[in-house]
């Protein structure tokens, strides 16, 4: 299957990177959840340069901040796994029903 990478593709890509990185983060994995964390920073870099993304850059900054903070030995944000996880679901959810 070839995607066409899409800012909803890599919102649901970014997604599952933010499920990879709290598994590592629960499992202290924390080499993996660094590796995880550069993978999302770079996906989050590419959805910055599609144009219909402009007006939502400072969402992604904010998204970017948030996710650096989970890595932190003392997070300063009270942001849950499941919060994060509730802000992909729509993205995926999408992407699914875009597929049938």
């Amino acid at each position: 299957m070839n995607t066409r990478r899409t800012p909803l593709f890599l919102m649901a890509n970014l997604g599952s990177e933010v499920s990879k990185l709290y598994l590592f983060i629960e499992k202290k994995e924390t080499k993996m959840a660094h590796e995880t964390l550069l993978c999302a920073t770079r996906i989050i870099d590419e959805i910055r340069q599609f144009p219909e993304m402009k007006t939502r850059v400072q969402e992604l900054e904010l998204l970017s901040y948030a996710l650096r903070d989970t890595v932190k030995e003392k997070p300063i944000l009270k942001i849950t796994p499941t919060h994060l996880k509730s802000y992909f679901h729509p993205f995926v959810s999408r992407l699914m029903s875009s597929k049938r």
